[in-house]
């Protein structure tokens, strides 16, 4: 089944789980210090921002038959 012909419940469900990883992922960033390990926190970092590009783009992907600009 193609991404275009989703309920739009799946994408419900996906920014849901994809949102409470990426919330937990920043959450564990904010409460340490950046100093004593760099590399683990610009992961976390990193993978949050890519969870949430990756949500962004299958949602687009998903609106973009339904929202006609021309």
């Amino acid at each position: 089944m193609s991404l275009r012909q989703w309920h739009s419940g799946k994408l419900v469900i996906l920014w849901a789980w994809g949102g409470t990883v990426a919330a937990l992922l920043l959450t564990d960033f904010r409460s340490g210090s950046v100093g004593t390990e760099p590399i683990r926190y610009l992961t976390e970092f990193l993978v949050a921002i890519a969870i949430l590009a990756a949500l962004s783009a299958t949602t687009w992907n998903w609106l973009e038959p339904v929202i006609n600009f021309a």
